[in-house]
C-alpha cells in the first residue's frame, strides 16, 4: 500500500539527497569549482573602478562624497601600488595602466572561463549519473514488487513514470548541482563588491531584492499542483497508446482505428489543458519576476540617483562617491539581479518538476506484499510434500474469497491436475505455491515448514512455470532458453531443445538457435514459442513445475508436439497442471475439481468418470458422449 506523499522543495531534496550522497566526492569538487568560478567571474567587476577613474587623471573624480569606501581602500592598498610601478612603457600617461588593467581582466576571464567549463561539465554529468542511479533503483524496486502490484498496475503509466518523470527529475538534479550551487555564491560576491563600492546605495537595493523572489514563492505551489496533474495526464496518454499497440490485432480486426485515434486525441487534449494551466502559472511567475528585476530595479536606482543629486545640490554628502565606484556598483547590482532572476527561474522549473518527483517516489513508497522475514531459512529442495492447510485467500481489493478453507497435500513427484470453471481458484493455487501472494488465513507448508518462513528466492530457484501465453524476450532463441539457467553448458542446452521437441524447428530456421524471436516471440508460431518456454523450464531443471493451461491456445498438431514436450518435462517432478482440455491430463496422479475456491471432487480420470459427477459431465461435453 502506498504512503501519502506530497512533494515540496525540501521533500525533493530529502528524496534526492541520498543520490547526491553516493557521489559526494564529485559533489564536493563541483561545489568547489562552482564557488571558484562564481567568485572569479565577479572579481573582474572590481577592476572597473580603477579603469573608469583613469578617465579623469587631472582631477579628483568625486561625486560629492569623500572616497573612503572599502573598495577604494582595498584598491589603494593593493592594486594601485602595482599599477604605479609599471611605469609609462613609453606610452602616454596612464595608458600603460589601462592596458595592464584590461590584460588582467582578460586573464581572469580566461582562467575562470576554464573553471566554469569544468564546473558545467562535471555538474551536468553528475546530474546524469544521479538520474541513472534513480532509474536503476526504480527498475530494481519495481521488478521486486509482488504480483499484487503487477496485476493491477497500468503499464503505460508505469513506463511514463520510469521515463518521462525520471527525466524530469534530471532537470531538478541539474539545477540542484548547477544553478542552486553557483547562483547564490555569485549573488553574495556581487553584493559584497557593490557594498564595498557604494555601501549606502547597496543597502537601498538589498531592501528591494526579496520582491524579485516573491512571485515564485507565492505562485510556486500552484505550479507544482498543475505540474503533477499534467504528468498524470501524460501518464494516461502513454497508457492509452501502450494499450492500443499491445492489442493492435484486435483494433484492426474490429476496424476501430479511428475510434482509438479519437480516444487518444481526447486523452491528449486533457494533457494540453492541464499543461496550459501550468504554463499560465509559470508565465505569471516569471513575468512578475522580470518586472521587479527590470522595471523595479530602474525605479530604485533612479530614486537613489535623485536622492544623490538632491543631497549634492544641498552641498551635502551624496550617496555615490566616484564615477568608477558608481559604475562598479551598477555592474555588481546588475549581476545580483541577473543571478536572482536565474535562481527564481530555476525555482520555477523545480516547482514544475516536483509533480514528477512525487510520481516517481509514489512507486518507491509502495510496500512489497511478499517479503522475507528476518529469520527466513534457506531452502535446499523439496523432500516430502507441499500441503495447503485450511487456506483462505482473497486478492487485494477484492471482496470475494478466491479460496475458502482449502486443504490439499501433494507428495513429492506427484502430478496434480486442477480443473473447473473460470474463477474456481485454479490459478490462485499456483500463485500461492509460487508465493506470488501470501495466504490470508491458514498456511502453505513445504515439508512441514510454513512457506513464509523460507527464503522466497531459494524457493523460486526450485520452481519452473509454463504459462498459457508463452512469453519470450526480444532476443535469440538461445538467449531465451538460457534465461532459465545462464551458466548451462552447450550440451545441456541442446538436450533441453531435444526434450522440448525443438530440433526439427531449429533445423528449418537458417540461423538455428541464433534466430531472433521478435517482440514477444512474434516471429515464431504459438507452438514453437511454447516449446521454447518448455526448453527454458527443462534447462532450469526445477523440481516443482507449474503448468497454467500450457496447450489450450494451440491447434491439434502443435498441441501434440507440445504435449509430448510437456511429458518429458514432467518426468520426476512435482507438477501442478491447470487444463481445460481434459484429454491432456488423463495421466495425472490426481485430478482436483474446484468450485468457488474449494475442492468438490478428486481422484484419477477413471474414478472421476465412474463417479458421474462434475468432472464426468465436463468430459462428456468435450468428447461429445452423453452420460449414461
Amino acid at each position: 500500500m502506498a504512503k501519502k506523499s506530497k512533494a515540496s522543495i525540501l521533500g525533493a531534496y530529502r528524496r534526492l539527497g541520498p543520490y547526491l550522497a553516493r557521489r559526494r566526492r564529485n559533489a564536493f569538487l563541483i561545489v568547489l569549482l562552482g564557488a571558484i568560478s562564481a567568485v572569479g567571474a565577479r572579481s573582474t567587476i572590481i577592476l572597473v573602478q580603477p579603469l573608469i577613474d583613469r578617465l579623469e587623471l587631472d582631477s579628483a573624480p568625486t561625486l560629492g562624497v569623500v572616497d573612503d569606501s572599502p573598495l577604494t581602500t582595498l584598491l589603494n592598498e593593493h592594486l594601485e601600488p602595482w599599477l604605479n610601478s609599471l611605469g609609462a612603457w613609453g606610452l602616454a600617461d596612464g595608458v600603460s595602466e589601462v592596458i595592464a588593467l584590461v590584460m588582467l581582466m582578460v586573464l581572469l576571464a580566461i582562467v575562470f572561463s576554464i573553471t566554469q567549463y569544468w564546473f558545467l561539465r562535471f555538474s551536468r554529468m553528475l546530474a546524469v549519473l544521479m538520474v541513472t542511479d534513480l532509474r536503476q533503483d526504480m527498475a530494481d524496486f519495481v521488478t521486486k514488487l509482488g504480483m499484487g502490484f503487477h496485476s493491477e498496475r497500468r503499464l503505460g503509466d508505469l513506463v511514463s513514470r520510469m521515463t518521462v518523470d525520471v527525466s524530469a527529475s534530471l532537470r531538478i538534479l541539474s539545477l540542484m548541482v548547477e544553478e542552486i550551487v553557483q547562483a547564490p555564491i555569485a549573488v553574495l560576491v556581487s553584493l559584497t563588491i557593490a557594498w564595498m563600492a557604494e555601501p549606502v546605495a547597496t543597502l537601498g537595493m538589498v531592501i528591494f531584492l526579496p520582491l524579485v523572489a516573491w512571485p515564485v514563492a507565492k505562485i510556486g505551489p500552484r505550479i507544482r499542483r498543475r505540474a503533477r496533474a499534467t504528468q498524470d495526464k501524460l501518464g494516461d496518454s502513454t497508457q492509452r497508446i501502450t494499450q492500443v499497440l499491445s492489442g493492435i490485432r484486435v483494433v484492426k480486426a474490429f476496424r476501430m482505428e479511428q475510434r482509438e485515434s479519437d480516444e487518444f486525441r481526447a486523452v491528449n487534449q486533457g494533457f494540453v489543458e492541464e499543461s496550459e494551466h501550468m504554463i499560465r502559472a509559470q508565465a505569471q511567475s516569471l513575468a512578475t519576476t522580470n518586472f521587479f528585476a527590470n522595471g523595479g530595479v530602474g525605479i530604485v536606482l533612479g530614486v537613489l540617483v535623485i536622492v544623490h543629486l538632491v543631497l549634492v545640490g544641498m552641498h551635502k554628502n551624496g550617496i555615490f562617491t566616484t564615477v568608477g565606484s558608481m559604475m562598479t556598483f551598477i555592474m555588481a547590482i546588475a549581476t545580483v539581479f541577473a543571478y536572482t532572476k536565474t535562481m527564481t527561474r530555476a525555482m520555477a522549473v523545480i516547482y514544475a518538476s516536483l509533480g514528477s518527483i512525487d510520481r516517481v517516489f509514489q512507486v518507491f513508497d509502495l510496500e512489497a506484499e511478499v517479503t522475507d522475514s528476518a529469520t527466513a531459512k534457506p531452502f535446499a529442495g523439496l523432500q516430502q510434500s507441499i500441503r495447503f492447510e485450511h487456506v483462505d485467500f482473497s486478492y487485494p481489493d477484492s471482496p470475494e474469497q478466491a479460496l475458502r478453507d482449502f486443504n490439499l497435500e501433494v507428495q513429492r513427484g506427484e502430478r496434480i491436475a486442477l480443473v473447473g470453471l473460470s474463477g474456481a481458484g485454479k490459478s490462485t493455487v499456483l500463485d500461492l505455491v509460487a508465493r506470488f501472494y501470501d495466504v490470508s488465513h491458514g498456511a502453505v507448508l513445504i515439508d512441514g515448514q510454513d512457506l513464509r518462513s523460507l527464503k522466497h528466492g531459494d524457493w523460486l530457484d526450485h520452481l519452473a512455470v509454463v504459462q498459457q501465453q508463452p512469453f519470450l524476450f526480444q532476443a535469440s532463441i538461445r538467449e531465451n532458453i538460457l534465461y532459465g539457467r545462464p551458466q548451462a553448458s552447450e550440451a545441456e542446452l541442446l538436450e533441453a531443445c531435444r526434450a522440448a521437441n525443438l530440433n526439427e524447428t531449429l533445423a528449418r530456421l537458417p540461423e538455428g538457435l541464433e534466430t531472433q524471436v521478435g517482440d514477444s516471440g512474434s516471429r515464431l508460431s504459438g507452438g514453437q514459442a511454447q516449446r521454447v518456454t518448455i526448453a527454458r523450464a527443462l534447462l532450469k531443471d526445477a523440481e516443482v513445475l507449474l503448468l497454467d493451461e500450457a496447450t489450450s491456445a494451440l491447434d491439434s498438431a502443435s498441441e501434440s508436439q507440445v504435449q509430448e514436450a510437456l511429458e518429458n518435462l514432467m518426468v520426476g517432478r512435482t507438477t501442478f497442471v491447470i487444463a481445460h482440455r481434459l484429454g491432456t491430463i488423463r495421466g495425472a496422479d490426481r485430478i482436483l475439481v474446484l468450485e468457488d475456491g474449494q475442492v468438490i471432487e478428486q481422484g484419477t480420470h477413471e474414478s472421476l468418470i465412474q463417479m458421474g459427477g462434475s468432472y464426468a459431465k465436463m468430459w462428456a461435453l468435450q468428447v461429445g458422449t452423453p452420460l449414461q
